[in-house]
């Protein structure tokens, strides 16, 4: 007999968070996860890792620069091919030291004393390199980028030998660098200095034990100011994608519970008692068996303990463990283990004590609901403001699907696309990735916000828009989770 309350409190402490703010992991090494469509993303031959707001790039920028956390993944995830002989050093993120990394401060500060960007991101190659002589007595990034920038023969030279020396001991150097947002205070610094890097990664790999590893979002990848050079295409063969299966995120939900203080022993005599799933081992940790990390119908089985085998009174109503997730994708059919975590601490936390599964659904739609709080707060505050614009009038007031002309309607009353017009031209060269668009008015921006996942057209050319946002922009849906008020 399985304790509901010791699970639910696993749960909790499972999706307590997987946001990765600093430099260092947050989580044991227990909590990791690699799926198998993610052992490609952390190959160091893998130069681009993309990935959507919430995917896990942060995540897998921290638990690679960390020893023991490296560990692990070579234990219990061979696949990925991360072994003892790579070096993991970063040249750029958030929490990084000025002596490992240049902050963005000291980014503008170089870029403002006509350095170019490729010389920074050479500067930083070379620091990390170990480049001897000369160089190795530099000790600020001024007088690094200087040299590097009035070197470049000694420069070619230093890398060439480098290069040879770590061939020579068997290692591999890998330079991570994430959160390219945050380079620089506008998009309009942003984009040189991300150019550069992504010249510099293509570089890197003319060397032979030299790589780069990026982590950025799809739409870095998309814009020309970045990707606009000669051979990008050759780097861009190198880029790996950190999505997400419906599988691997119950995989990774199973992982860390398995882990926890809290619920483990209670998960682990329930898998090992619903499906015949044991557990293995590995280096202190608890590991899933290959049933429960690919195999829906044994992760179903084992989820159904947990929530039960219904969303109400009737199974036609939805089962938990599909729904939860197909409410949660975007409308390019993505979700993020941000969004899925979240939805589960908050049905960990609205459950009743005394409930007799770990989860109720009515707690499981409550989470879906936070979720797309959180989900439409951080696309309109952090990376699209302008959506936020273009969504605040239509709340309340549609019903989707609907017609396009209910939106055209809507927005010609409230003059909404010509104050966002206006407010671009204000902010030009500021806003990241206005929409594209807009010169083709509503069915332009429309357009946009399809791209974005943030809406999907019909077969029959009405507007639906997905649960995970739906929710939050207050737009109403028959028959589905009750819009946020």
């Amino acid at each position: 007999m399985v304790n509901a309350r010791k699970l639910r409190a696993g749960v909790r402490e499972a999706a307590d968070s997987l946001d990765q703010a600093g430099g260092q992991p947050n989580r044991l090494p227990g909590f990791t996860y690699v799926p198998l469509s993610h052992a490609r993303a952390l190959d160091p031959q893998s130069t681009l890792v993309e990935g959507i707001r919430g995917a896990g790039k942060s995540f897998w920028w921290a638990q690679l620069a960390s020893s023991t956390h490296r560990a692990f993944i070579q234990s219990a995830y061979p696949e990925a091919r991360f072994d003892s002989s790579i070096k993991v050093v970063r040249g750029f993120g958030t929490g990084l030291s000025t002596k490992d990394a240049p902050g963005a401060d000291v980014l503008a500060q170089l870029v403002e004393q006509n350095y170019r960007p490729r010389a920074i991101w050479r500067a930083v190659l070379a620091h990390h390199a170990g480049f001897s002589d000369e160089f190795a007595q530099l000790g600020r990034w001024s007088d690094r980028a200087d040299w590097v920038q009035n070197h470049a023969e000694d420069f070619d030279e230093l890398l060439d030998q480098a290069d040879r020396a770590l061939d020579q001991r068997g290692e591999t150097l890998l330079i991570l660098f994430d959160a390219l947002d945050r380079l620089a205070e506008n998009w309009e610094h942003i984009n040189p200095l991300a150019k550069a890097l992504l010249q510099v990664a293509l570089d890197a790999r003319s060397t032979k034990r030299i790589r780069f590893k990026v982590f950025l979002r799809p739409d870095m990848l998309q814009d020309h100011a970045i990707i606009g050079f000669p051979d990008f295409s050759k780097l861009s063969a190198h880029k790996a994608s950190l999505a997400w299966r419906r599988s691997d995120l119950y995989a990774l939900f199973f992982q860390c519970l398995a882990n926890t203080q809290g619920g483990g022993s209670d998960f682990r005599a329930l898998a090992r008692d619903t499906c015949g799933a044991a557990l293995l081992k590995k280096a202190e940790y608890w590991v899933l068996p290959s049933a429960l990390r690919s195999d829906e119908a044994d992760q179903e089985l084992t989820f159904k303990e947990l929530a039960g085998s219904a969303m109400g009174s009737s199974p036609k109503r939805g089962k938990p463990y599909s729904w939860l997730v197909n409410h949660l994708q975007d409308g390019l059919n993505q979700v993020s283990p941000r969004s899925f975590f979240s939805a589960l601490k908050t049905a960990s936390e609205e459950t009743r004590d005394d409930y007799e599964l770990a989860l109720d659904y009515r707690a499981i739609q409550l989470g879906v609901q936070k979720a797309s709080q959180i989900r439409v707060q951080e696309i309109t505050s952090e990376d699209y403001p302008w959506v936020d614009l273009v969504m605040s009038p239509l709340y309340g007031k549609l019903t989707v699907p609907c017609e396009v002309e209910a939106f055209k309607q809507i927005w010609k009353e409230q003059k909404t696309l010509v104050t966002l017009e206006e407010q671009l031209q204000k902010k030009q060269g500021i806003v990241k990735l206005p929409p594209q668009n807009l010169e083709d008015d509503a069915r332009g921006v429309l357009r946009d916000l399809e791209a974005l996942g943030l809406i999907q057209t019909m077969p029959d050319q009405r507007i639906q828009m997905p649960d995970v946002y739906r929710i939050a922009f207050g737009f109403g849906r028959k028959g589905g989770v009750k819009p946020l008020k």
